[in-house]
């Protein structure tokens, strides 16, 4: 997913501007400070982009002059607002079915931050890893989204989750009276490799008090062709990057090649691009960084098999390529990478 795509649900949205008129906030004058346009709070399809979502907390914030608005927000929101997620999770018939969906589904609500489960003998650990770099500031994101999922949890089994350790990846403010009122039983940790929350890993065998198989896959389903159709390209640049990337299988393609597939000739899908401030090359690189990425972070190929997937003549002219585009050579991002790997898995 590009950076450009990274966005927000309008629903969950507007559920920040509903707390906001229930504090007594002039939402009207916030909105129109940073120009957003509250009618697309109505529309069950509109997104809304991590920056704007970014500078409304700000905004809010600044409104409020309540430096722990997150919390406070994710504090009074009905974890079954959430909307398709939360009815997908809510008809799961265990809590590992119902996380599973979470992280499945989580794309739904916010596609900036990927959640994901991992058990490690008798902890489990939801992780929250931001992945889009608008997200400069990430305390308010995170620190709604871990709230949320807390109360949702909760809800979801008809009891308190009794939490370990919950981990931010911000610095630790001045003041955590808030982060430790509402985590009364967990050790926060600040500064951590990665936010998300530890706990024991029996609660994963436990049942959904609300669990109903046949809801179960009516909402499924919805929720499928939801992302399915979140996930869809939108402008010429995101169907030039889609097609490089399912071309990309040992030979770099070429324009005359996606063009030909994208029903275009070359000249128009230059000038399209153009108009989107893109070109065919940018495109090209922009893909072949994020895969490249993405194998270097594991084990399971050599550098030599990622150029030649790439479409590089030699493993030299990708070790150029990726210098360029990241600072430092493959070999120096993998072991960095490793390294990072080693000091998550002692949390």
């Amino acid at each position: 997913m590009t950076q450009e795509a990274y966005s927000l649900s309008a629903q969950s949205v507007g559920l920040l501007l509903h707390v906001l008129r229930q504090q007594g906030q002039d939402v009207a004058a916030i909105c129109e400070q940073i120009g957003l346009d509250q009618r697309l709070m109505q529309d069950v399809n509109a997104r809304i982009s991590v920056e704007m979502v970014q500078d409304l907390w700000n905004a809010s914030i600044a409104a409020t002059k309540d430096v722990d608005l997150a919390l406070h927000v994710a504090e009074a929101i009905n974890p079954t607002a959430m909307g398709t997620i939360a009815y997908v999770m809510m008809n799961a018939a265990t809590l590992l079915e119902s996380l599973q969906k979470l992280c499945k589904y989580q794309d739904i609500v916010c596609s900036a931050i990927q959640t994901s489960l991992e058990v490690r003998g008798q902890q489990a650990f939801v992780k929250l890893q931001v992945i889009s770099h608008a997200l400069q500031y990430p305390r308010n994101a995170l620190d709604s989204e871990l709230v949320t999922y807390k109360n949702a949890f909760a809800a979801l089994l008809g009891q308190p989750v009794l939490f370990k350790q919950v981990l931010f990846s911000y610095s630790k403010p001045e003041s955590t009276a808030e982060h430790e009122r509402i985590f009364a039983t967990a050790e926060l940790v600040f500064n951590a490799a990665e936010s998300g929350l530890v706990f024991d890993a029996a609660y994963l065998k436990l049942p959904i008090v609300t669990a109903n198989p046949e809801l179960n896959q009516l909402f499924e389903k919805y929720a499928q062709e939801y992302l399915q159709k979140l996930y869809e390209p939108k402008t010429v640049r995101e169907r030039v990057q889609r097609e490089i990337a399912q071309l990309l299988k040992g030979e770099e393609p070429t324009v005359n090649i996606v063009a030909q597939r994208l029903a275009m000739s070359v000249r128009s899908l230059q000038t399209k691009l153009k108009e989107e401030g893109a070109s065919y090359q940018v495109l090209l690189d922009e893909v072949r960084k994020e895969i490249a990425v993405k194998h270097l972070q594991d084990s399971q190929h050599t550098i030599a098999d990622i150029a030649y997937l790439l479409g590089f003549t030699e493993p030299s002219a990708f070790s150029r390529s990726f210098k360029k585009w990241t600072g430092v050579p493959p070999v120096v991002y993998r072991q960095s990478s490793f390294e990072l790997q080693n000091v998550r898995h002692k949390i």
